[in-house]
């Protein structure tokens, strides 16, 4: 608790107003974090599917920098049929969920190959972003994929996508370059970080 004791001058009005006003903007940043006992991460098991499907739809509906085009196919890449095949190849898959109350609010996936983690897709749900969930899982794929030998991990992000560009810069990701008029016609940049 903090006690204010009035200086030679008097009671410090102003010092107090900012006091308060820090003390709201905590509250409201970390106050509305997930706990750690509330968000947990895991690995996805085929029951998750078709949760993880209607999220995985509503993110693509609802993200404006995707095409007519890609949220179609995007959408067909990310049904329940093709995500059950992606689980059930966990030497090649690997795809971690983020719950909080039972209720998948956030996801990440990709693929291994020969010491090499391909991130495919990052995503989480909206009124949950900007709580440190995607660095979470970002943080915790690393862990997972260290422990199993894994030297290097890369991405992708469109280069209009600033969260993603800001969060890979603050997680220590190295910018390859720009690949521009990529997939769906779209400019990306890659990343890479090497984990061993």
């Amino acid at each position: 608790m903090v006690r204010f004791h009035p200086g030679p001058q008097g009671f410090n009005h102003a010092r107090l107003a900012q006091l308060v006003e820090h003390a709201v903007y905590i509250r409201r940043v970390v106050g509305s974090s997930p706990t750690p006992r509330t968000m947990k991460i895991r690995h996805a098991t085929l029951k998750d599917v078709p949760m993880l499907s209607r999220l995985m739809g509503l993110i693509i509906d609802s993200t404006h920098y995707y095409t007519i085009e890609a949220r179609k196919e995007e959408i067909k890449k990310h049904n329940s049929k093709s995500l059950k095949q992606y689980l059930s190849d966990k030497k090649y898959y690997s795809c971690l969920v983020v719950t909080e109350e039972q209720e998948i609010i956030g996801f990440a996936i990709g693929r291994n190959e020969a010491g090499v983690f391909w991130a495919d897709w990052l995503g989480i749900r909206k009124d949950k972003r900007r709580k440190g969930v995607a660095e979470s899982l970002m943080k915790k794929w690393e862990e997972i994929f260290k422990k199993k030998g894994v030297h290097k991990i890369w991405c992708d992000t469109r280069t209009s996508n600033k969260e993603s560009v800001s969060l890979l810069l603050k997680l220590g990701y190295k910018k390859l370059g720009l690949f521009d008029n990529g997939w769906y016609k779209q400019d990306f940049f890659l990343w890479e970080k090497n984990l061993i």
